[in-house]
């Protein structure tokens, strides 16, 4: 029903459809009809109400409305989000730490349109151009604890939103990249402020390409939505999926569930059962994946020694 309800919404290109009509087409009473529209909002899609027009399904690509949709999200967690926009800045992560610093909240979201000095893991450069979605969320938790899967559960959240809102085979790398057919289509960085058992914030920062160009020396490796679909995409949509599906996760971490999300990394994770070779600061290891650890570790079999892995760029090796 939810499938049907859906389609007709994607039918009418972002205008309204009464509840009326879509009752009659699917064959069920408009409370029923209203009921299932509220499980797509669950999910993350973005639909507006209005009680003469009926439902419309927002395709909306203009990040500088995006708090207007996000703010009203609903979400059965404590985690309230609005989003601070900006055209174009160094970094997300930078301007999320500046209003940290200044006593913003958990659940600020900053979006760029671009930005001049982006970066990804050990410190290198991630190109960010016009088009893509590059964002960052401020956290507060109030513990250690589950810290070390915040990272892996960012990269469930953008997966399973892609997967939910487009149809796309979304897997998981380890630690932290979102790949379709081994080509990178997201990267993860999480960053913070502590001390001792102390959290000041973490800085959860996500890059999505979706309609933003590849650059030539990166098309090997790397992949946008726009060219795996076909069609420029509407990103506020995909912000407020994957705003939902964090919030989600960030609730299970601070409520000690950490093999929940675990298990949802492991189900879509591209890493585990495969040969690769892990490149960490001071060696090369190569052996099997096997598992992911409570503590988010990678766990490599090595000529029958079993190698807990807590950073490092994994090759997925043939």
């Amino acid at each position: 029903m939810e499938r049907a309800v859906l389609a007709l919404l994607l039918r009418a290109g972002g205008d309204f459809v009464s509840g009326a009509e879509i009752a009659n087409a699917v064959g069920v009473s408009r409370p029923t009809i209203h009921r299932v529209v509220e499980e797509l909002r669950g999910r993350g899609y973005l639909i507006e109400s209005h009680p003469r027009r009926g439902y419309r399904l927002v395709l909306e690509d203009d990040l500088s409305t995006a708090n207007y949709y996000i703010k009203s999200l609903v979400t059965d967690t404590p985690i309230r989000y609005s989003v601070h926009y900006v055209e174009k800045c160094r970094s997300t992560q930078d301007v999320a730490e500046a209003l940290a610093r200044e006593g913003a909240g958990e659940g600020l979201v900053v979006v760029a349109e671009e930005m001049s000095g982006g970066r990804g893991r050990l410190g290198r450069k991630w190109v960010a151009g016009k088009g893509g979605l590059w964002f960052t969320i401020l956290l507060k938790p109030p513990t250690v604890e589950g810290l070390q899967l915040i990272s892996l559960g960012a990269g469930v959240a953008v997966a399973e939103a892609l997967r939910e809102l487009h149809g796309v085979e979304a897997t998981l790398k380890w630690p932290n990249d979102v790949l379709v057919d081994d080509k990178k289509l997201c990267g993860i960085l999480v960053e913070g402020r502590m001390e001792a058992d102390r959290v000041h914030y973490v800085l959860v920062g996500v890059g999505i390409n979706v309609n933003n160009d590849i650059p030539e020396e990166l098309r090997d490796t790397a992949v946008s939505l726009k060219e795996l679909l076909g069609v420029l995409v509407p990103r506020v949509p995909l912000l407020a999926a994957t705003l939902v599906k964090f919030a989600g996760i960030y609730a299970l971490l601070r409520q000690g569930r950490h093999g929940e999300v675990l298990l949802r990394w492991k189900k879509l994770s591209s890493t585990l059962g495969r040969n690769i070779r892990v490149i960490t600061h001071d060696e090369v290891i190569e052996g099997k994946a096997i598992d992911v650890g409570i503590d988010g570790s990678l766990v490599v079999e090595v000529r029958g020694t079993l190698r807990k892995v807590y950073a490092g760029d994994v090759i997925h090796l043939r």
